[in-house]
């Protein structure tokens, strides 16, 4: 078991230009909002679209209908009973909830480069974004409908991926 370098595609996919919209839940706060809208991207704070004191289902049913990624600290989200896999936006979950500022920084950093981009790819996946910069992502295999989860990381060098081998 061991890290590998991933490679990477002699010609991105067309939909890897386009940025993803995104709905910042309050566990993130507005700041984030300001920030990732600061920086170009079409983000809203789930307080300022009335969805404030509401449910992770309300949440998650907005995401969905605007076509909206779910940025969030709540792994409640990552329940397939609260958001089923049919419905699913797209979620990350950012660490740092407890108040840590340095890996709230590190994760929202590490979440603009990878996800950030490609609306399409991340659709219907869930993903966790450590303290540490490693990632989670869980999706659904179309054809059989398995759930799978891969892990990565950013590095100087580049993305490398979790081997089994």
């Amino acid at each position: 078991m061991s890290w590998k370098r991933l490679p990477m595609p002699d010609k991105p996919d067309a939909d890897l230009n386009k940025k993803v919209r995104i709905l910042v839940d309050e566990s993130l706060g507005k700041a984030v909002a300001d920030y990732l809208s600061e920086s170009g991207y079409n983000a809203v704070y789930a307080g300022d679209v009335g969805l404030a004191g509401k449910s992770d289902e309300d949440l998650a049913a907005y995401a969905w209908r605007e076509r909206r990624m779910l940025w969030t600290h709540d792994r409640d989200f990552l329940d397939d009973r609260i958001v089923p896999q049919h419905r699913n936006p797209g979620i990350v979950v950012l660490p740092g909830g407890r108040g840590d500022q340095q890996a709230m920084g590190t994760g929202l950093a590490i979440a603009v480069a990878v996800f950030g981009r490609g609306p399409q790819t991340w659709r219907k996946t869930k993903s966790i974004v450590g303290a540490n910069g490693e990632m989670t992502i869980r999706h659904r295999e179309f054809d059989s409908g398995k759930v799978t989860s891969s892990r990565y990381r950013m590095t100087p060098r580049g993305p490398e991926g979790w081997s089994e081998d």
